[in-house]
Order: C-alpha cells, then structure tokens, then sequence
C-alpha cells in the first residue's frame, strides 16, 4: 500500500469514528446527563449534536441544557433558532413559552402553549414538555395546569418516565408530599430503577423529616448509578442536618466529582461542608475557586471564618469587617463571635483577650435564635474572663450561660460559676476603721457574706448533679465556712454536713491520698465541732488521729493527742486549699 493510499485510509477511519461519535451520543444520553447535574457534560454534548446534526428538535433540547442551567438569554437564542429552522416545531414553540414564562409573562406563555397543545394534543412529548414548564420556576408556576397536561401525556405515553417525576414536582409545590411520592413510585413503575426516581423520594423524605426512610431511597438511588450526582448532594444535605459533618462533607466531595461543577454556588457549599467538617485548608481552597465568580456576600463570612480558624485573625477581621458592614441584613451570632475570637487572638495586654472582642463575643451570643449556642458563647466568654482572674466578669457570664440553657447545663459550669463567685468575694475586702469608705464596711460586709451563700447555693447544684463527687461538698463548706463568723460556724456546725460528706467519699476512694489537701481542712474542723461543740472527745480523738495521718506534722492534732506542747490552735482557714478540683467528665 503506497503512502497516499495509506493516508486516505486513515482519513476515512478517523472521519467514520467522528461520525458514529456524533450520533453515538443521543438526546436521551443529554437529558441523563442533565438529570444526573453533569452540565458540563451535557451541554458539550447537545452542542455538538446541534452544530453536527441541525435539526429544530436539537436546537430545542440545546435550549432546554440552557433553560436546566439559567442561562435565559442563550436558551431563547437556540429556541428561535430552531424555529427557523421549521416554523412548526412545537417544541421550539414551547421553548419560547417557558421563556415567557420565567419571565413573569403568564399570558404569552399561555398564549403559547395553548397552541403548540392545540396543533400536537397527541404529542406526549410535547404535552410533556409544557406541563413541565409549569414547575420549573419558583415565582412563576402554575401546579394544577402542570397536572393537568401531565396527566395528558401520561395518558399517550404511560412509559413516559420522566412526566411522572414533573407531576411529583407539582404536587411538591402543593405541598403534598404523599401523592408526590406515589407520582415517583410510577415513575419507577415505567423506568424499574430509576435513580432519579428514588432520589425524588428521597428528597420528599428529607423535606418531612423523615431521615431514615430518605437516606434509604438515596442510597437506592446511588445503587441503581453509581455516577449519579444528585443523591450524593442530597445525602451531603441529609448528614449535615444529622450533625454528622464529616459524612456530608465526603458526600459533597463525591458530588462534585461526580457532577464536574465548576459552579461557584457549588463551590461555596463545599467551602461550608468542608468547615463544619473541620477541613479549614479545604474550605478555603473551595473559597479560592469561587473567588472572584460569584456574587454572593456570603463568601465573606465564609473567610472569616476560615481565616480565624487557619490562625489568620488579622484576615479574618478584614473579611468579617466588610461582611458585617456590607451586608447587615445577613448577618447572624457567630458572625459576632468569630470577629471577637479573632480580636481575642491577637491580645497582646497579657489577659487572653481583647475588650471589643468580649462585646462582639456576647453580641453574637444574643443575636443567637438558639438557646444552646448562646449558652455555650456566653460560657466561652466566661472562660476567658475565669483564666484572665477576672472574677467578678467571669461570675457574670457563667449565671447568663448556664441560665439560658438550664437544662443542658453541666454540673462543670456550675463548678465554676460558684468558683467565680467565691474568688469575687475573696477579692472584697472590708475596710477597718480609719481606713477610706469604712462608713460603707458593713454594706461591703453584707455584699462579701452575700456573695459567699450565692457560692454555695451553686455548689448545692454541683452536688445535686454529681451526689459522689467530693470536691463539691468541700466547696460548700468552705463557702460556708467564709460566710459565716469562724466560731460561729464551729459552734453551730454549719459546714459540718459537707465536711463529713467529703470525708465519706474520700475514704471509699482507691487513692484517697489526692484529697489530701481538702481532708486536712475537713479533719481539722470535724475535730474542732467534735471537741467544742458535740463535746464528744472519743469522736474528736478519731478526727485528730485522721488528721495526723494526712499532715503528721500539724501541731492542733499532736497537743490534742497529748503529743505535743499545746499551743493556740483553731481550725484551719477554709479556702486554704482552696484551688479548682480536677474536672469532672
């Protein structure tokens, strides 16, 4: 075979495979593609049918690709195309209607369909197509006429898989999620295994709350195509509002690349998929891919956000300044409250955190519609103010937090809300006379007293929520122990419930030797009420010995044992131990 010859040869064979490839790929292959949310895809192929097959029906289902992906302008251009190219495409002609008809323009469209329905009443295809019409648009739809011409088409073609699911969609926008399913089922009925089918099911489920059964009909729906872009979307949907954020940031990953979307919207979501997953770094590359393509306040926030979690607080205050301030309207609590932990991460005074930034933390905190997360912010806050020493802010914030959520709130909170009340009172200190303000020293006295029995009356929740915990009722009677007068306590026995109870639980412990701080006070004080005020000397004996077993060298204990030259002794200052108890989990 010469050169030439060859050449031809290979010519031919080329030519012949682009042309089965043009006519390998139908409209039906395009439509699936659309329904799986492939746009890229779709469009590639029904512009190449449309440029190597000029017909009037592919110049109609290039539009519809345009209408499927809200590009108007070029679907109307493919539809009068088509037209021109046979004035009596109907379908061309329906087309035009649903460009009317996204436009707000009822009476045009009407004008429209009324005719292509009139000259192809008989045309499944074309009932079909204008039923479908109705449901496409959100402001701009009209269920019952779409029901009515679906059920036309049904009529001429009950394999018509695909009217069935447009009938499903309308009754969805009556709201009639039981016989919107049952329009699904036929579709399956006409199409056994149809992912898209099962996938609308699914989204009815999801709609209603009903997340078991949803999450079954999707996951048929990825059984019957594996490739099927939707249900992963929609399961992504379905995870996130289950809290399980990692699922449906893996799901939102396999939708886009299942789907191939470049769109910036889609990009946005994966940004917010991918931040309650704790994937920041994959959050904002989805933000960069959207940079610049979308107009969408929102991505804004999203950087904030992002930002201040990749330890960039300075980005971070720049992106949540312009948000808040160009969009007010948007703007929601943990807006706030990442703008005041970015302020709060670059303090630099020593304490932990920035003034402005506590206010915005709280602003956020009471802008919050849900009780649980204005809680949490407030405990935060509490936090910082509780590390930082500021007790008295601390205590404040700790009684807003806890309040809110009252019945979510942990007997930790409590802990240390009561802590934040004991340091604010330790801090109160009541002048003696000659000194400044001591005309108010008995106002101070009550407000210092005052705010020690607030201290215990949030420990005695502390030891309602945790009963075996000992440190609780040690820092009850300590409170107590600081409220009252020394003797008077001693005398009357007011902490002594709470050091018994402190010292049971201590001894039942396998390593009672980490309450050793907290029983040398108990054990001195049990003495001191056991010896002055129970006169009871073989109980009081028991107690010193205890004592001695836990600080061997404490003088009181050795001179009432008779071991020691006696000296000036009284019980131990309560709160002398007085540090936070490891945390109860």
């Amino acid at each position: 075979m010469n050169r030439n010859m060859r050449m031809k040869l290979v010519a031919l064979v080329f030519g012949l495979l682009a042309f089965v490839n043009i006519h390998a790929q139908t409209v039906q292959d395009g439509l699936a593609l659309i329904g799986g949310e492939r746009y890229n895809e779709a469009g590639e192929l029904f512009k190449k049918l449309a440029e190597g097959s000029p017909s009037a029906d592919n110049q109609y289902y290039l539009g519809y690709y345009y209408i499927k992906t809200n590009q108007l302008d070029e679907a109307q251009k493919a539809f009068e195309k088509g037209l021109s190219l046979d004035e009596k495409s109907y379908l061309n002609q329906v087309g035009m209607g649903t460009i009317a008809l996204s436009k707000g323009d009822r009476a045009k469209a009407k004008e429209l369909f009324d005719e292509a329905e009139k000259k192809k009443k008989k045309d499944a295809e074309v009932l079909f197509r204008i039923g479908e019409a109705y449901t496409l648009f959100e402001k701009n739809n009209d269920p019952a006429e779409a029901i009515r011409l679906l059920d036309l088409a049904i009529a001429r073609d009950k394999n018509l898989a695909d009217a069935y699911l447009a009938k499903g969609d309308a009754l969805m926008l009556r709201n009639e999620g039981g016989n919107a399913v049952t329009a699904y089922e036929y579709a399956l009925t006409a199409k056994p295994n149809y992912a898209v089918a099962h996938n609308a099911i699914g989204s009815v489920y999801l709609r209603g709350k009903n997340y078991n059964l949803a999450l079954e009909n999707y996951k048929k729906a990825i059984e019957a195509d594996v490739n099927f872009a939707p249900a992963y979307k929609d399961l992504a949907e379905l995870y996130f509002w289950a809290q399980k954020y990692k699922q449906a940031a893996e799901n939102f990953d396999l939708y886009l690349q299942k789907s191939g979307s470049t769109d910036p919207e889609m990009k946005l979501r994966g940004a917010q998929f991918a931040f309650t997953a704790d994937d920041y770094t994959k959050s904002l590359q989805f933000l960069e891919e959207a940079k610049g393509k979308i107009n969408n306040p929102i991505i804004k926030r999203m950087y904030g956000w992002a930002y201040f979690k990749t330890n960039k607080p300075d980005e971070a205050i720049q992106s949540l300044e312009e948000f808040i301030k160009g969009s007010p309207d948007k703007v929601i609590g943990d807006d706030y409250k990442y703008l005041g932990r970015a302020l709060n991460a670059k303090a630099t005074d020593g304490k932990g955190y920035d003034s402005l930034g506590m206010e915005y933390m709280k602003k956020g905190a009471d802008m919050d519609t849900s009780k649980a997360e204005s809680a949490a912010a407030y405990k935060e806050v509490a936090g910082l103010y509780y590390a930082a020493k500021d007790y008295p802010k601390a205590a404040a914030a700790y009684e807003k937090g806890n309040g809110l959520d009252t019945a979510k709130a942990t007997a930790n909170d409590y802990y240390y809300q009561g802590l934040a009340n004991f340091q604010t009172a330790q801090g109160i200190i009541v002048p003696k006379s000659g000194e400044p303000n001591f005309a108010d020293s008995v106002k101070i006295a009550t407000d210092k007293r005052n705010l020690y029995l607030k201290s215990d009356s949030i420990f005695a929740t502390v030891t309602q929520k945790l009963p075996d915990w000992p440190y609780g009722y040690y820092w009850r009677a300590s409170t107590l122990y600081n409220a009252y007068d020394r003797q008077e306590n001693v005398d009357k026995g007011i902490s002594q419930p709470y050091y018994l109870k402190l010292t049971e639980l201590a001894e039942k412990d396998p390593d009672p030797s980490k309450y050793k701080s907290y029983l040398r006070l108990a054990y001195s004080y049990l003495a001191f009420h056991a010896q002055s005020t129970l006169k009871d000397e073989a109980k009081a004996k028991e107690y010193w010995e205890k004592l001695l077993k836990v600080d061997p060298d404490n003088a009181a204990a050795k001179e009432a044992l008779g071991l020691a030259v006696a000296q000036p002794a009284q019980p131990a200052a309560a709160g002398a131990a007085a540090k936070p108890a490891p945390k109860k989990k």
